[in-house]
């Protein structure tokens, strides 16, 4: 468990990346099982620690908005599933709903689990009128007009007296045929193919020309209501029904099933799985969902998922191939990781070539070598991992796997920090090095460069273009025409792109300059305590823990950082080019410095986020629950329990007005 805050906001930042990586990016970067295991070890901490937790804890939401379209807010919130991952969890489950209700005479409704991308859809007098993704669970991207492609989408609703309103839950999904037609075109015009079907639908939904999306040949599939003005469906059973009966696409009659008890339930998972592959389109488990509709209301949320409803998830799918070579990958802050390369094998819909080895103790606690016969999985269809070696299968001379001496690109000796797990190539010039942290500097998450991906980086270095990030700053029109397949556009777009990330937030430019430790939620706390580079370059160690949240080891590699002139200069260089941080300036005289807030309700004047971000710009600290170290309470209209626990601990409460007033 953990044992400090630091490390607990250390599991948040790696759970945002994970997020970005699933729902902004669509680039998921581990499997669903293993990022739900990062999550009940946070959901755990904050049970134990209640006074830790953060109003951007991953707990507190659902998930991130996407960016590029018209965001809009869901009339009815479209909340995520809890998952269950065997047959005990699922029992436990039932029981829950037995204890909660008091009977057993339950029934459920059961179907298919899409592995897609989540939507809501608009039918006003049974026309269609507005679709939006999840997006953060409050707030969805309008795809409007990207859904109205999707052929087996109706534009009007096949009732004679439909609904004034009627708002359709389901799930965009890309089937088998078309996946592997796209990835055709894709290799064929020289583009990296997509992962996995549920990737390229992402990635298609986020295409800006619905011409484009159409191409795509998309599918889409229902199962649910969250409004329906004519109040006529009262179970999720009849839900089914009425929306093959409105010309609404929906599962199967054979992918849906009514029961009461735990057996059927159970075979009836045993029957999808067993089908799966043969289905034309990818799904991860089956959802339980209890078919009374009143019942459910009874029942209700935990805020971010029902009671009523459940996911059970198959297990990863797992095949055997024998390790061919153990290569070395060196990332930007100098990290050696070995990766397992692999004789092909087909498994989860795409065929596997490498694995992720992590580090040299995991490979020594599985004792893998070269030529070792390997089971891999790939839970989620996302990375691949090795789970075992086949030690029967092992070849008579195989050798045990050491790590090089000196760094695979530079030849440089490599270090072992004390109390790190991970070996480091200590050359900041060593080229892959160089070229990593070029393109992290330039991605979405940093100084979010557009028009400027890995692909392009790795030409601009391989020309001699860039060799430090502040070279992105000086590139020329005449000097991007040298690219290949940089066209008039491509030079405008790239140098337009650039030109707009030099006006950024502090926190952005913080966390782009790559500071070992660094992540998103620590760059927001240093650029809202140090106000600029300046003042946070000239901050020692103590200064650094003096900041709630900063433990030793990020403090030293900070100053350690700023010890190095090279790095000043850099960033200085980037100032004499035109990039401009904002300056936060904490009011250091004000009610708000150094006071705890806890916000609840709706405010009038302003979202709760835009409030958190005034207390924080002058000197305040917002928290998520009420306790002996709140100092405010801010309540809105329809406050929450908030409101009787601060009268309990006579935490004094604000009104919106008096908020102002303070402000």
């Amino acid at each position: 468990m953990v044992t400090s805050k630091t490390e607990y906001l250390e599991l948040i930042e790696e759970i945002r990346k994970h997020d970005h990586a699933y729902f902004v990016k669509a680039e998921p970067i581990i499997s669903d099982f293993d990022y739900d295991q990062l999550m009940i070890r946070l959901k755990g901490i904050e049970n134990d620690h209640p006074d830790w937790i953060i109003p951007s804890s991953p707990t507190q939401r659902v998930g991130e908005v996407a960016t590029g379209f018209n965001q809009i807010e869901h009339t009815v919130p479209m909340l995520s599933l809890a998952n269950t991952y065997s047959k005990e969890e699922l029992d436990d489950f039932v029981k829950r709903i037995h204890k909660w209700t008091g009977r057993t005479d339950i029934d459920f409704c059961v179907e298919l689990k899409m592995d897609g991308v989540a939507v809501s859809v608009l039918y006003e007098k049974g026309i269609y009128t507005q679709a939006l993704t999840r997006g953060d669970g409050k707030k969805g991207d309008d795809v409007t007009a990207n859904l109205k492609t999707i052929l087996a989408l109706p534009l009007e609703l096949d009732l004679k007296n439909p609904p004034e309103v009627l708002e359709v839950r389901g799930e965009v999904y890309m089937p088998h045929k078309a996946f592997r037609l796209s990835n055709q075109k894709k290799e064929e015009a020289g583009e990296e193919p997509w992962a996995n079907p549920r990737n390229a639908t992402a990635g298609s939904l986020k295409l800006l020309d619905p011409k484009e999306v159409k191409a795509r040949n998309l599918a889409i599939v229902f199962y649910g209501i969250a409004q329906d003005s004519s109040n006529q469906i009262k179970s999720q059973f009849a839900c089914h029904q009425f929306l093959e009966d409105s010309g609404l696409p929906t599962f199967a009659k054979g992918h849906r099933m009514k029961t009461r008890s735990i057996e059927e339930l159970l075979a009836f998972a045993s029957r999808v799985e067993a089908e799966r592959h043969s289905l034309g389109f990818d799904i991860d488990g089956i959802v339980i969902k209890v078919d009374n509709f009143p019942l459910r209301d009874e029942l209700g949320t935990t805020g971010k998922s029902p009671r009523w409803a459940v996911a059970y998830k198959f297990a990863p799918e797992q095949a055997t191939t024998r390790i061919r070579e153990i290569s070395i990958q060196v990332g930007r802050t100098g990290v050696l990781t070995p990766v397992a390369e692999l004789e092909p094998v087909f498994l989860a819909g795409s065929t596997i070539s490498r694995a992720t080895l992590h580090n040299q103790e995991e490979i020594q606690r599985k004792d893998i070598r070269v030529g070792d016969s390997v089971v891999i999985e790939k839970g989620g269809d996302v990375i691949p991992k090795v789970v075992k070696v086949e030690l029967s299968k092992r070849p008579a001379h195989s050798a045990v796997w050491r790590m090089p001496t000196h760094c695979p690109v530079c030849q440089t000796p490599i270090v072992h920090l004390e109390g790190e797990v991970a070996v480091r190539c200590p050359n900041p010039d060593c080229g892959d090095q160089v070229l990593r942290r070029i393109a992290f500097f330039a991605s979405k998450d940093a100084m979010d460069i557009g028009h400027m991906g890995p692909k392009v980086v790795e030409q601009l270095v391989a020309k001699g273009l860039v060799k430090s990030v502040a070279d992105i700053y000086a590139l020329t029109a005449e000097e991007l025409a040298l690219l290949d397949g940089f066209k008039e556009k491509a030079i405008d777009n790239l140098l337009e792109s650039i030109d707009k990330s030099k006006t950024t937030t502090l926190s952005r430019l913080i966390l782009s300059l790559g500071i070992k430790h660094v992540g998103e939620g620590i760059a927001e706390m240093l650029a809202t305590q140090a106000g600029d580079v300046d003042t946070l370059a000239k901050m020692n160690v103590d200064d650094l823990m003096a900041i709630e949240g900063i433990g030793e080891k990020v403090a030293h590699s900070i100053v350690d950082y700023f010890k190095n002139p090279e790095n000043l200069k850099e960033i200085h260089r980037l100032f004499h080019l035109g990039v401009k941080p904002e300056e936060i300036r904490i009011e250091k005289g004000h009610p708000f410095f150094g006071k705890t807030f806890v916000l609840t309700g709706t405010l009038e004047a302003f979202s709760r986020s835009e409030a958190a971000e005034l207390i924080k710009k002058r000197g305040g600290k917002v928290s998520n629950s009420v306790g002996k170290k709140t100092d405010y309470l801010l309540a809105g209209s329809d406050p929450g329990s908030k409101v009787e626990k601060a009268r309990e601990l006579a935490v004094p409460i604000l009104t919106e007005s008096e908020f102002k007033d303070l402000l």
